[in-house]
């Protein structure tokens, strides 16, 4: 729903077509509010319906087998971020749009949300000198009901992707290692883990370490925070902040492209509209974001086994 409600936003770009979901009372809820015909199956909505790109937005553990069908029949999509439950099935996706010549983009809306596209423009730039080290806490105490509670992957998947995939876009660089340590709480509901603490090594040098949790009792949150040669950039949502030493207040501040979350959503699907357009590959595209699916991997696999995990064992392509 908040999908369609963001993209109906935009009709100058974007005409909604049909809806699909295998929950029947929510197909016609939805089909009607928006006045256009639902469906219960990938299969009907593709032999009923006439669309050019669609926005899946399933739970995790089946957005492969809805993907799949919909790049194999010469469909372009946008799925929600992490695109998959596991590297593995990311791949597969991958693999079946190269095959069939479709495009593939995620929803990582928050390069948008936040600061990090900012970021990376500014430190294309060079005014600091090289990054070498990040810092970033996320504190929260958050309850959520449904299929994520079921899964094995909870904290990490559900909102740490995104800032893996904020660190490498911003940094404009791939990982060499990743150590991760998890825990839980007994006071969330989830099968997986409420709490991560995460240490990343870049290729070029760059040291960030992330912590964040599901089961504080206490909110609290400080923004990444990016300690370069000559200064420190503070990225936060609205602005980014240049510190230099002994500087109480931001000698420098520079507005991001903060937009809404309605706008955001739009915005990751524009990336795919104007690669279709032009004939490109989206910022966004799914082989882009095997790399942040990568990261994620490899901090579960390092909490699991309790060990640092080298880059080269994901084996990404460069």
């Amino acid at each position: 729903m908040a999908t369609l409600r963001a993209l109906a936003e935009y009709p100058d770009r974007v005409e909604i077509a049909a809806v699909c979901d295998t929950d029947p009372e929510k197909v016609k809820q939805v089909a009607d509010q928006y006045g256009v015909p639902g469906f219960s199956s990938v299969e009907e909505l593709l032999n009923r319906a006439s669309f050019e790109v669609a926005s899946v937005t399933t739970a995790t553990p089946v957005r492969q087998v809805v993907a799949e069908p919909l790049l194999e029949a010469g469909i372009d999509i946008l799925i929600d971020k992490p695109f998959a439950e596991t590297l593995a099935e990311a791949h597969q996706i991958v693999e079946v749009a190269e095959r069939e010549g479709q495009r593939v983009a995620v929803g990582q809306n928050y390069r948008y949300l936040s600061g990090y596209d900012t970021a990376r423009q500014f430190l294309a730039q060079d005014r600091l000198g090289p990054p070498r080290h990040l810092t970033h806490t996320v504190l929260t105490h958050r309850q959520d009901r449904g299929w994520r509670t079921d899964q094995e992957r909870y904290v990490m998947a559900v909102m740490s992707i995104h800032w893996l995939d904020g660190y490498r876009w911003m940094l404009d660089d791939e990982p060499a290692s990743i150590y991760c340590q998890t825990s839980k709480s007994r006071t969330v509901e989830a099968t997986g883990e409420s709490h991560t603490s995460l240490i990343i090594k870049f290729q070029r040098g760059c040291v960030v370490q992330l912590t964040e949790s599901f089961g504080s009792h206490r909110r609290w949150s400080h923004p990444p925070q990016l300690d370069c040669d000559h200064g420190t950039l503070e990225i936060t949502n609205d602005q980014l902040n240049v510190y230099q030493v002994d500087s109480t207040k931001p000698i420098e501040v520079i507005p991001t492209h903060r937009a809404s979350m309605d706008q955001a959503t739009y915005l990751c699907l524009a990336d795919l509209l104007t690669a279709v357009e032009t004939d490109t590959e989206p910022p966004n595209s799914g082989q882009d974001n095997l790399q942040s699916m990568a990261m994620l991997e490899a901090a579960y696999l390092s909490a699991a086994e309790n060990r640092i995990v080298d880059w080269a064992e994901m084996r990404i392509p460069s």
